[in-house]
């Protein structure tokens, strides 16, 4: 495919924050690569993921049902585009390839290193570590105190959240979403904070922890050690086939979502010698 003043139109994606990472954003870096100018469809909030490689952002606000991996349910995607390019008076020729997620069979599910044929071209997903610049502050951990309403069962109690917080005592922040995500007593509250601040953050961190999520599959990126709890079927995903940096990860399983915090602190303790 010849580079030369051609133009991709990528997104927009709907879905969960995790699968964004794994199952986009790589991809469409590969690909920026055969263009001359990529340009990006976007919830404002993932911006930084793409910054390194796009010319220029469309970002949009679907209201729908929740995200939930590439989707989000009660919306139309097709429908949706339409309004986008609609609204923002995005001009298509035959310059211009677009690519939205459920185009071309997308995600691959099952491995990182997963490639897709695209015309006469093969893209193998291009990672690369989110680090950003030094922060105002370092921490030694990072709480995601997972507060979905989506599957709400598997939600950590915040009393064990304060427990294991003691526990390991040093500094300590909470991040996540506000509306997703809790503030847990005796963190400094980064919720919400810019995606490039986020990086910095999490990047010089000593450990992060939670259950499975989108922050905590963002540690990855990261090159940040991170435990995180959930069923044993999430395993292979945290350690190998969503892990593409090869980051240190601590994977507990013997209890589902619902570890006791004092589990949780013993297990880290054992790891954070080995």
């Amino acid at each position: 495919m010849n580079r030369l003043d051609r133009t991709l139109l990528a997104g927009p994606w709907v879905g969960e924050f995790g699968w964004e990472l794994f199952a986009w954003q790589a991809y469409i870096r590969s690909l920026s690569r055969h263009y001359s100018r990529t340009i990006i469809i976007c919830r404002e909030g993932s911006k930084d993921i793409y910054q390194d490689f796009a010319d220029e952002f469309y970002f949009h606000n679907i209201a729908g049902g929740a995200s939930d991996a590439f989707f989000m349910h009660g919306i139309d995607l097709g429908n949706e585009l339409k309004k986008i390019i609609k609204n923002n008076n995005i001009q298509l020729n035959s310059k211009t390839t677009l690519l939205t997620p459920r185009r071309i069979g997308w995600p691959p599910e099952t491995h990182y290193t997963e490639q897709f044929s695209f015309g006469n071209i093969n893209i193998a997903p291009e990672y690369i570590i989110f680090s950003g610049e030094q922060p105002n502050k370092n921490y030694d951990f990072v709480f995601h105190a997972r507060n979905r309403q989506l599957r709400i069962q598997d939600n950590w109690d915040p009393e064990k959240w304060k427990t294991l917080l003691q526990k390991l005592g040093g500094t300590c922040a909470s991040i996540g979403s506000k509306e997703e995500s809790l503030h847990i007593e005796g963190t400094d509250d980064l919720r919400g904070i810019p995606l490039a601040n986020l990086f910095s953050v999490t990047a010089r961190a000593k450990c992060v922890f939670g259950p499975s999520s989108g922050p905590m599959h963002l540690s990855s990126l990261c090159n940040t050690p991170h435990l995180v709890w959930s069923r044993p079927e999430n395993r292979l995903r945290y350690e190998e086939n969503w892990n593409p940096h090869k980051t240190r990860v601590l994977f507990l399983d013997e209890h589902s979502w619902h570890p006791s915090a004092e589990y949780v602190y013993e297990k880290y303790m054992d790891w954070k010698h080995d």
